[in-house]
């Protein structure tokens, strides 16, 4: 039943660095949400670059607006076939990477830089 998730982003070149790079989803559609409709549904009271992107089944509407926003427990989680390659290219374009070592399994997250947390899950 999920259609997508709406997340926002702090500069338009995460799209393409993290987004395509790191996640390998493709844009879909690139469009702007107008002054009215965004404080309307948002109460954020400017034009806002929006991104849609798909990999697979997961859609993300990625919102462009330099505002960062306090600490949060929000996060997506994903399901790669290899976690070391993911965290490799993530390592490599200085992305950061938490490791967390558990007896069972260890948790794995990565983030972009407007602080949205991916855990990563292999396949």
């Amino acid at each position: 039943m999920l259609n997508h998730i709406g997340i926002t982003i702090n500069d338009i070149s995460e799209v393409k660095n993290f987004y395509q790079e790191i996640l390998g989803m493709k844009i879909v559609k690139h469009f702007a949400i107008d002054k009215y409709l965004s404080d309307q549904v948002f109460q954020i009271n400017q034009e806002t670059d929006v991104f849609l992107m798909q990999k697979d089944n997961m859609i993300l509407e990625l919102f462009i607006h330099e505002d960062t926003f306090p600490k949060r427990y929000d996060h997506i989680c994903v399901s790669v076939r290899s976690r070391s390659n993911l965290i490799e290219k993530a390592k490599n374009k200085k992305y950061a990477c938490k490791i967390i070592p558990r007896k069972i399994f260890d948790l794995v997250f990565v983030m972009d830089n407007a602080g949205n947390k991916f855990e990563v899950k292999e396949k």
